[in-house]
């Protein structure tokens, strides 16, 4: 499973496991820092409909997600949770 997760600075961390999860996470953010849709759609250079649509967990380019993202003084990590194969030859290897 892939998650995603937002980052603030060195403490606040948030896993996204899905659209409707960042969504809303992206809505709170927002309203945290005191921005109407208006305010974050000008500093991450978007229209206020790409905001209400993110917020919405519509499907919106990533490269505007990390541009919004930014404007919030947020970073983006995605996290691959699936085992590799090396790790489960590993794995399997240290059992017999």
């Amino acid at each position: 499973m892939i998650f995603i997760s937002l980052k603030y600075g060195m403490g606040d961390i948030v896993i996204l496991s899905n659209p409707a999860i960042f969504a809303e996470r992206i809505r709170q953010l927002r309203k945290a820092k005191g921005y109407s849709q208006l305010m974050l759609a000008h500093k991450a250079k978007c229209s206020r409909k790409t905001i209400i649509d993110l917020e919405a967990g519509e499907n919106v380019a990533f490269y505007t997600v990390f541009r919004v993202i930014a404007a919030l003084g947020m970073a983006l990590e995605i996290v691959d949770n699936r085992i590799d194969l090396k790790s489960l030859a590993d794995l399997v290897e240290h059992d017999e």
